[in-house]
This record gives structure tokens, C-alpha cells and sequence, in this order.
């Protein structure tokens, strides 16, 4: 039997159904402090909001330097698939190079992902 929400209660609570998977946390955290929430705030900003609501976890540098750098291939993928392997032109393929060669620029998601990177003694 659900029980009756506490109206009382204040708490947020977000569930992300756009891709569920069970995978560890750092998959998840991939995008906090690597330069792809596009809020404005650099990666320490980042880090210090996210665990503020978060609370401190162990994390592992390799798990999560994978997960950053596998989600940047994979925009690149798609990116390149909209520019040269679909139908539609135009608007679509301009913006699609546009985020493409925006991974490259300096402060771009692949600078900050490897400066971020704490297994290479940098971040």
C-alpha cells in the first residue's frame, strides 16, 4: 500500500528517464566539473554546487575519466552522423558543425575534460 505524501516535505526529488541504466556513479557525475552543463560556471563552481545537494562520495578518477571522454566521442559521433550521414540540410548540419568544432575550442569540453582528468596528476 503507497503511503500519502508528507506535504510538509520540501525535498526535491529529480528522476532522469531519458536513459536508465545501471551503471556506476560516476556516469552520472561525468558531467559535473567537465565543462558540459553549459551553466556558465566553471568546473570547480560546478563541483562545489553539485555536492553541495549531493553530499560527498568516493569517486573513482578512472571511472569517471572514462565516462567524460566516452561521452565527448560519442557527441562527436552524433555530430558528424547529423553533418554527413542524414537527409535533412541546412540549419541542421550548421548547427551540428558548429557543436562539433566547439569541443576543440580552447575551454571547450575536451580542454576541460582533460584538465579535469585527476588520473593524470593535473586535476
Amino acid at each position: 500500500m503507497l503511503e500519502k505524501p508528507d506535504l510538509q516535505d520540501e525535498r526535491i526529488i529529480i528522476v532522469d528517464w531519458d536513459n536508465p541504466v545501471l551503471a556506476p556513479k560516476e556516469r552520472d557525475l561525468m558531467f559535473i566539473g567537465g565543462g558540459q552543463m553549459g551553466a556558465g560556471h566553471t568546473p570547480q563552481e560546478e563541483e562545489s554546487l553539485f555536492y553541495r545537494g549531493y553530499g560527498r562520495a568516493q569517486i573513482d578518477p578512472i571511472a569517471l575519466a572514462y565516462y567524460r571522454y566516452e561521452r565527448i566521442v560519442q557527441d562527436i559521433a552524433a555530430f558528424c552522423e547529423q553533418i554527413f550521414l542524414t537527409d535533412g540540410g541546412g540549419e541542421d548540419r550548421e548547427q551540428a558543425l558548429h557543436y562539433l568544432t566547439s569541443n576543440f575550442l580552447p575551454n571547450g569540453v575536451i580542454e576541460i575534460a582533460y584538465r579535469s582528468d585527476k588520473t593524470l596528476g593535473m586535476g
